[in-house]
C-alpha cells in the first residue's frame, strides 16, 4: 500500500469518527431536550395555551392599530372588552347555574336510586335481573362517589382560575412583544430566507388564530343549542348541561360524546320519552356540527385528516391529558404549514421535481393591413 492510499484511508476514517461524534452528540442534546421538555412539560402546555390565546387575540390588536390605536392600548382595549363580555356572562349565568347545581348534588341520591330501579326492571324482563342488577348497583355506586368529587370542586376552580391568569397575563406579553419576538427569530435565519420564514410566521399565526375563533364560535353554537334544545324538551338541569356542553366541545372527538352521554343519561332518569328526545337533539345537534359548523367554519382553514387528528389528539391527552388534547389539532396545523411551505418545496429541489412555470401566452397576430 503507498503512502498516498494509507493517508487517504486515515483521512476517511477520521472523517468518520468525526461524523459518528457529532451524530451521536447530536442525538444525545435532542434526547436531553426532549427530557427536559417531558419534565417541564405543564410549563410547556401553559405556554401553548397562551400562545394560541395571542394568535386569536392578535387579528382584533392589529385592526385597531390600523386605525391609529397604539399597540399597548389596542392590546387592553381587547382584553378590556373580553374581560367586560365574560363578567356580564357570569353574572347572568352564575346565580341560576349554582342554584341548579345545588338541586342537582341534594337530587344526586334520590336520582340514582330511580335510575337503578328502572334499569333492574327494564333488565327483569329479560331475565338479567339478577346479574345485571348487581352491575348496575356497582356502576350507580361508583356514580354515587361523585359526591367526593364535588368536595374537590372548590379547589379544582382555584387553581383553574390561577392557572387562567397566568396565562391571560403571558398572551398579553406575546401580543405585545410579537415584533421583537419575530426580530429575534430572524438573528437565526439567513437574509435570503427572511421573506419565506416571514412568511411562515404570518401563515402559522394567522391559521392558529382563526381555528381558535373558529372554535369558540362551535363551542357557542354548541351550548347555547343544548341549552335551549334541553329547555324545550323540559330536562331539569338544562343550563347546567349547556355549559358542560360548551365546555368539552373544546376537547375533540371526545369531549361531545361526554356531553351527549350525559345529557341523555339525566334525561332518561326524567322519563323514557325526555330521554328519546333528547338522544334526538344530541344526534341532530352533532350531525350539523359535523357537516356544516366544522366543514364551513374549520374546514377552509385547516384540512386535516379524521385519523391523523385522532392520533394527535390521543398522543397530546397521553402527554397531558385535556390541555395536551385541546392543544393537539392547532400543533397539528402548525406543522402542516411547515410541512407544505418548507420541508415539500426543499424535497422537490433535491430530487428535481419542481412544478414547472405555466407557458407563457402565445402573442396575439399583428392585425392585418390592407395594401396601399
Amino acid at each position: 500500500m503507498t503512502k498516498a492510499a494509507a493517508a487517504d484511508d486515515q483521512r476517511k476514517l477520521r472523517l468518520a469518527t468525526s461524523i459518528a461524534l457529532r451524530a451521536s452528540i447530536v442525538v444525545l442534546l435532542v434526547a436531553l431536550a426532549a427530557w427536559w421538555i417531558y419534565l417541564v412539560r405543564e410549563v410547556v402546555v401553559l405556554g401553548l395555551l397562551a400562545l394560541v390565546i395571542a394568535a386569536a387575540i392578535n387579528g382584533p390588536v392589529a385592526a385597531l392599530q390600523r386605525r391609529g390605536v397604539p399597540r399597548i392600548g389596542a392590546v387592553l382595549i381587547v382584553y378590556l372588552a373580553l374581560f367586560t363580555i365574560v363578567g356580564v356572562m357570569l353574572a347572568v349565568i352564575v346565580p341560576p347555574l349554582l342554584a341548579q347545581a345545588g338541586e342537582l348534588t341534594s337530587d344526586l341520591p334520590g336520582l340514582l336510586g330511580e335510575l337503578s330501579a328502572r334499569v333492574n326492571a327494564f333488565l327483569a324482563q329479560f331475565g338479567l335481573a339478577a346479574g345485571g342488577g348487581n352491575l348496575v348497583d356497582v356502576v350507580l355506586g361508583q356514580l354515587g362517589s361523585v359526591g367526593g368529587v364535588i368536595a374537590r370542586i372548590p379547589g379544582v376552580i382555584v387553581g383553574f382560575l390561577a392557572a387562567l391568569v397566568l396565562i391571560t397575563f403571558m398572551s398579553a406579553l406575546m401580543v405585545l412583544e410579537r415584533e421583537r419576538a419575530r426580530d429575534w427569530i430572524m438573528r437565526f435565519v439567513a437574509p435570503h430566507d427572511r421573506p419565506l420564514a416571514d412568511d411562515l410566521l404570518h401563515k402559522a399565526g394567522f391559521r392558529l388564530g382563526a381555528y381558535v375563533r373558529g372554535q369558540l364560535l362551535i363551542m357557542l353554537v354548541t351550548g347555547v343549542g343544548s341549552w335551549v334544545g334541553l329547555t324545550l324538551i323540559g330536562v331539569p338541569f338544562a343550563l347546567p348541561l349547556g355549559i358542560f356542553a360548551f365546555l368539552t366541545e373544546a376537547i375533540p372527538i371526545a369531549g361531545p360524546i361526554i356531553a351527549g352521554v350525559l345529557m341523555i343519561a339525566v334525561a332518561f332518569i326524567e322519563s323514557p320519552l325526555h330521554g328519546l328526545a333528547t338522544l334526538v337533539l344530541v344526534v341532530i345537534i352533532q350531525q350539523a356540527e359535523s357537516l356544516v359548523l366544522v366543514p364551513v367554519i374549520q374546514g377552509r382553514l385547516i384540512s386535516i385528516s379524521p385519523v391523523v387528528a385522532l392520533l394527535a389528539v390521543l398522543a397530546g391527552s397521553a402527554v397531558a391529558d385535556i390541555p395536551g388534547a385541546i392543544l393537539a389539532i392547532p400543533m397539528v396545523a402548525i406543522a402542516m404549514v411547515v410541512i407544505n411551505d418548507v420541508i415539500l418545496p426543499w424535497r422537490r429541489a433535491q430530487i428535481g421535481d419542481e412544478p414547472e412555470p405555466p407557458p407563457e401566452p402565445a402573442p396575439e397576430p399583428a392585425p392585418a393591413t390592407s395594401p396601399t
